[in-house]
C-alpha cells in the first residue's frame, strides 16, 4: 500500500512541475522568444577594418565573429570575389591595384582569410587583379548588409536614384 503511495506522490510531483514551469514563463509568446534571435550583430569599425562581434554567413562561408577584417575585391578565371583580409592598414594602398600573377599578388592573396563571390562588372576590376575596397558594413537585426562600392577605392557611393547601385551582400547572423 505504502509503494502505491509512493508513486502516486511521484505522479503528483511531475505532473506539477511542467505547470510550474509555464506559469513561470510570463505568458511570453513565441514572437517574444524569436526576437532575441535577431539581435543585431554589433559592429565596430577600427580604421579601416570592421569589427563582428558574432560570426556571419553568407551562403555555405562562414565568418568567424570576434575578429576585425579589411575588404578587398579580386577577380580570377573563376569570378570575382569580396576577401576578408587581416585588420590593420591595407595591405595594398587605396587606389592601387596589384596582379595576382606577380609576387606581390600571390603574397597578398595568401594573406586573404575568406572569398565570397559578388557581381561586379569586369570594368571594376580585370582578371587577375585584387584591390583595396571601403565597403559600407550595415548592422541590422539577424543580419549584416555589407555594400561594396562599384567605382574606384574612395569614390563615394552613387547618386540617389542611379542606376547603378553598389552591390550588396547580405550576411545572416550566426
Amino acid at each position: 500500500m505504502r509503494q502505491y503511495l509512493l508513486i502516486a506522490g511521484a505522479l503528483a510531483v511531475l505532473l506539477a512541475v511542467p505547470m510550474v514551469a509555464s506559469a513561470d514563463s510570463g505568458g511570453k509568446s513565441a514572437k517574444d522568444k524569436d526576437k532575441k534571435h535577431l539581435k543585431m550583430v554589433v559592429v565596430k569599425q577600427q580604421g579601416d577594418a570592421h569589427c563582428f562581434d558574432q560570426a556571419i554567413a553568407f551562403g555555405n562561408t562562414i565568418i568567424a565573429g570576434g575578429r576585425c577584417y579589411t575588404f578587398y575585391v579580386l577577380r580570377t578565371t573563376a569570378g570575382a570575389f569580396l576577401a576578408f583580409g587581416p585588420p590593420g592598414p591595407a595591405m595594398i594602398p587605396p587606389g592601387q591595384i596589384v596582379r595576382l600573377s606577380t609576387p606581390a599578388g600571390a603574397k597578398h592573396k595568401g594573406r586573404l582569410f575568406y572569398l565570397v563571390p559578388i557581381s561586379i562588372p569586369v570594368t571594376v576590376i580585370r582578371v587577375d587583379e585584387i584591390r583595396y575596397v571601403p565597403v559600407v558594413v550595415t548592422p541590422q537585426p539577424g543580419r549584416v548588409v555589407v555594400t561594396v562600392p562599384r567605382g574606384p577605392a574612395g569614390a563615394g557611393p552613387p547618386a540617389q536614384g542611379s542606376a547603378d547601385r553598389d552591390p550588396e551582400l547580405v550576411f545572416v547572423q550566426r
